[in-house]
């Protein structure tokens, strides 16, 4: 093109003024108010009954739950912070230690519960694997469209973050359904709808957040 000054005009009129994104504090927060409800609503139907806190084994499910929520709150400021160009990541370090307690908080549970001598059934680890893939159908169309906005330099780590937050926050809507007791075959599948959930979330995203075509 010879004209440059016709073209560079061309731009600056079709140009769009770029909106400014949240402090991604704000931002957390926001996904957090929108994301569980519409992952209890999508799950309800496998929703049964209310968890019995008054049930053996208690403490170490409220603690496994109030840590699935900050680990998963954490690992979405963290996909949030790392889609925003210059912007240092976050450090894993005391989101990895988390995690390595929630793990414990349910061996210790499952050792409570005496599953060494019964792994619970297979059925009712097809329901967890299926409530916590429900719930976190509209949660990963939430965190594919809020990532979009930004278009993260490393979309792969981003999705994987966020699939990991998503993957924790279904885990705490199911301690709020589930017996307080864990059995092995349980947590087996807890931890495979985890690995699921990351999964889809990149896979779904690839095309929608910047990674390479």
């Amino acid at each position: 093109m010879r004209n440059h000054e016709q073209f560079i005009d061309h731009l600056s009129q079709s140009a769009q003024p770029v909106k400014r994104l949240r402090p991604v504090g704000w931002r957390v927060a926001g996904w957090v108010a929108l994301a569980l409800p519409c992952g209890m609503l999508s799950s309800w139907i496998l929703h049964h009954r209310f968890t019995d806190w008054s049930q053996p084994g208690a403490l170490p499910a409220m603690l496994t739950l109030l840590l699935a929520f900050i680990i998963g709150s954490s690992a979405i400021a963290a996909a949030f912070t790392l889609s925003i160009a210059g912007r240092q990541p976050v450090r894993m370090r005391w989101p990895l230690l988390l995690a390595l307690c929630w793990l414990v908080l349910n061996l210790i549970n499952m050792s409570l519960s005496g599953t060494r001598a019964g792994a619970g059934q297979f059925g009712e680890g097809i329901h967890c694997y299926l409530f916590m893939l429900s719930a976190s159908l509209p949660m990963m169309v939430i965190s594919v469209i809020s990532l979009h906005r930004s278009r993260s330099l490393y979309p792969g780590r981003s999705l994987a973050l966020a699939g990991c937050g998503i993957a924790f926050m279904s885990s705490m809507l199911l301690s709020l359904c589930h017996e307080t007791h864990l059995h092995l075959l349980d947590f087996i599948m807890h931890l495979a709808a985890g690995i699921t959930i990351v999964a889809i979330t990149v896979l779904a995203g690839r095309r929608w957040i910047g990674l390479d075509k």
